[in-house]
């Protein structure tokens, strides 16, 4: 889970100017409450362009270590001699790994990762800080970034390939359900 702290070391890191920084009000502390995450993300979407929001989304995320992690690596050793375009079409096709969404790697070279859960007809959001938020708070989208990054840790494990969040398509819940999550990396092979 991403916590403010976390959000900033990630911005400084990304080479994101201090000027730009100092116009977010970050909580003290670690700032992991789920409304203090989605109030800084909220406020580096009006001083952030979408590409440093991005940067800096991707390097958050849950889940990446332990078991997830090793399914993954495990999976990239096991298919590192073979061509990019045929490790994500046996990602895409493997059924026992854990954290693993449906991919396809598109025409132009990127890669797209949907992402939810059926939940009473409509899709439903698989992050936990969201899910702890009340009905009705205001999710920004590029908060949607963190699973993005959790995507990206564990798919470039498993292609053994670096990837970068290009963008963020759609999400369960800005779309209220009708949509999944969908994700658009660049390969970087």
């Amino acid at each position: 889970m991403p916590g403010a702290k976390k959000i900033k070391e990630a911005m400084a890191k990304k080479g994101i100017p201090g000027e730009k920084i100092s116009k977010i009000n970050f909580p003290e502390g670690h700032g992991s409450k789920p409304s203090e995450i989605m109030d800084v993300v909220g406020q580096m979407e009006n001083v952030l362009t979408e590409e440093e929001i991005l940067s800096v989304m991707e390097e958050q995320g849950c889940c990446k270590t332990g078991k997830p992690m090793e399914a993954h690596r495990a999976f990239g050793v096991k298919h590192k001699d073979k061509p990019l375009a045929e490790r994500v079409k046996l990602l895409h096709e493997e059924k026992d790994m854990i954290h693993k969404a449906p991919c396809r790697l598109n025409d132009d070279g990127t890669l797209s990762v949907w992402w939810s859960f059926e939940q009473n007809g409509k899709n439903g959001c698989v992050c936990g800080v969201v899910n702890k938020l009340p009905k009705g708070d205001v999710i920004p989208k590029s908060f949607c970034g963190c699973c993005g990054g959790h995507i990206r840790s564990n798919y470039q494990r498993s292609l053994r390939t670096k990837l970068r969040l290009k963008k963020i398509v759609s999400s369960a819940v800005g779309s209220n359900g009708e949509k999944q999550c969908e994700f658009l990396f660049e390969a970087l092979e």
